[in-house]
């Protein structure tokens, strides 16, 4: 009977390991600070939402879970009614802890720095 049942569970993760469509995570975490004195919300980067920043806040880590097919290399942010946004290099997957900094914001353009904390 504990044979059916191995057999059964390596089955299912032989299954399970051929899917396509489960998502790919990577050891990277990712966080978002604001050094500007403006507030933002709707922060959303990678496709991920964020929550909203303050001046001088720092969002907790978060998992990146990138997919280049359906997610956007992109951070979204807003103040009041304006949308920003600004592509973004992804980290390599090596790096274990990346942060994107909100710097400043001129002539209607976000500009965003980034360090990378291995």
């Amino acid at each position: 009977m504990k044979i059916l049942y191995v057999i059964g569970a390596f089955v299912f993760l032989v299954f399970c390991a051929g899917k396509n469509d489960m998502p790919k995570l990577q050891g990277t975490q990712i966080r978002v600070v604001n050094k500007t004195n403006e507030s933002f919300t709707n922060v959303v980067l990678f496709s991920m939402k964020f929550e909203d920043l303050r001046p001088n806040d720092t969002t907790a880590y978060k998992a990146l879970n990138y997919d280049q097919l359906t997610d956007d290399p992109l951070i979204y942010c807003s103040i009041g009614d304006k949308n920003y946004a600004r592509y973004l290099k992804i980290p390599d997957s090596k790096v274990e802890n990346f942060t994107y900094t909100l710097d400043s914001i001129h002539d209607g353009i976000l500009y965003v720095g980034s360090i990378k904390e291995n």
